[in-house]
């Protein structure tokens, strides 16, 4: 006779599929996201215990022993989108947009990401200021947005990756008051060939600056974005340009 599996799990995977499940459970019955406050949070924990309860006495997948912080921390933020995660879940869904052509084998499951190591440990102001940063003020706090926006910094290369920073600079706020500044220099022109990976580029940007071109499409993404771009090379000859 064969034994009925042992379907118990106890990884940081199963603990997250429980909590995302919670929380499609609590937006099912509520109409909305849980929202970072006391009582969303241990309904959705309630939630994710009944779930856990329910797949147990029928064989199916469920951990021994519920993390309810990660139950927490997934419900608290997942009413907001940060444009840094996702870039990040965008390129897995590209991946998995050319494995299905037939190059690969394309996930059949889920698959499940978290990053709350970046959340601030202390208490911080989560408190909303009503403009296009307010998920990421939800989730790190108005002091980690002040600091983003003041940040200083120089980008070597506005090419694949250049492009993608960039637009990220600009969506994130980084840069993006009169204390802040973002620097981009690339001494090279865009080309026919650049098109398919430097997505920030057109037909008719080929001959035109990569620097000049990003920053100027990044500007229009987001106006306060303090940005100067160059087509200076970056090397021991331009140390009388770019210096420490």
């Amino acid at each position: 006779m064969l034994e009925t599996p042992d379907l118990r799990f106890f990884g940081r995977s199963e603990q997250l599929h429980t909590a995302i499940m919670a929380v499609h459970a609590f937006r099912q019955a509520e109409g909305r996201f849980p929202g970072n406050t006391k009582d969303d949070l241990d309904k959705t924990v309630q939630i994710a215990k009944e779930w856990n309860y329910a797949n147990r006495e029928k064989a199916l997948h469920y951990v021994d022993e519920l993390d309810e912080d990660v139950i927490r921390k997934a419900a608290a933020f997942s009413a907001c989108s940060i444009s840094a995660q996702a870039a990040f879940f965008g390129g897995i869904v590209a991946q998995e947009i050319v494995k299905f052509t037939g190059k690969y084998s394309p996930l059949k499951q889920w698959l499940h990401y978290d990053i709350f190591e970046s959340l601030p440990e202390n208490e911080v102001n989560r408190e909303p200021m009503n403009c296009r940063y307010d998920d990421q003020i939800r989730m790190y706090g108005r002091e980690v947005q002040e600091r983003l926006q003041n940040i200083n910094t120089f980008m070597v290369g506005a090419g694949a990756l250049g492009c993608e920073y960039i637009k990220a600079f600009a969506l994130m706020g980084l840069g993006c008051s009169n204390n802040g500044k973002v620097h981009c220099t690339d001494n090279d022109n865009i080309e026919v060939s650049n098109l398919n990976r430097q997505f920030l580029f057109r037909q008719g940007n080929v001959g035109h600056s990569k620097s000049e071109t990003a920053c100027n499409i990044a500007k229009t993404m987001n106006p306060n974005l303090n940005v100067t771009s160059y087509m200076t090379r970056v090397g021991s000859d331009t140390e009388d340009v770019f210096n420490d």
